[in-house]
């Protein structure tokens, strides 16, 4: 699944963002305003371009990346080479989001609200330095992994 509900919440900010610096930065440049004013647009252009497309291909690339493991007692995230995260699944409350076909799920444990507005868009980093939690996401299998989960728990 490429877009969750809140990459689709985003989109239209992104593109308004992105709108409004090439509108600055043509309006910097045709009306030969000083050098400054051409490279202060270039940063802002570099954020439109990740916020509209750029996320995507970040987040493509940590989900072929990201390992899930269940243990009888653990939920496990293995991202990359040298990120692992894991938490108690016993007693731990859990929210799980089917994707609107069916397809997909996702499963948060724990309960911070905080860090959900931006997990799993490619905008991950605005939660930095906040308890970023533990959840799968876009797990092909969601009955499987539910029926595992219910067995667990």
């Amino acid at each position: 699944m490429l877009f969750s509900a809140a990459d689709l919440f985003l989109v239209p900010f992104s593109i308004m963002w992105a709108g409004f610096v090439v509108f600055w930065e043509f309006t910097a440049v045709a009306s030969r305003a000083p050098v400054f004013f051409d490279l202060w647009g270039i940063p802002f252009i570099l954020v439109g371009l990740y916020s509209t497309a750029g996320r995507f291909v970040f987040k493509r690339r940590r989900k072929l990346a990201t390992v899930y493991g269940l243990t009888d007692s653990r939920a496990i995230v293995l991202s990359g080479e040298r990120s692992v995260a894991d938490a108690p699944v016993k007693g731990m409350p859990m929210r799980i989001r089917r994707s609107r076909d069916g397809r997909h799920v996702n499963v948060i444990f724990g309960g911070g609200a905080r860090w959900l507005a931006y997990q799993n868009t490619g905008l991950d980093f605005f939660g930095f330095g906040q308890d970023q939690g533990l959840a799968f996401f876009d797990v092909a299998d969601p009955d499987g992994l539910i029926r595992v989960l219910d067995s667990v728990r």
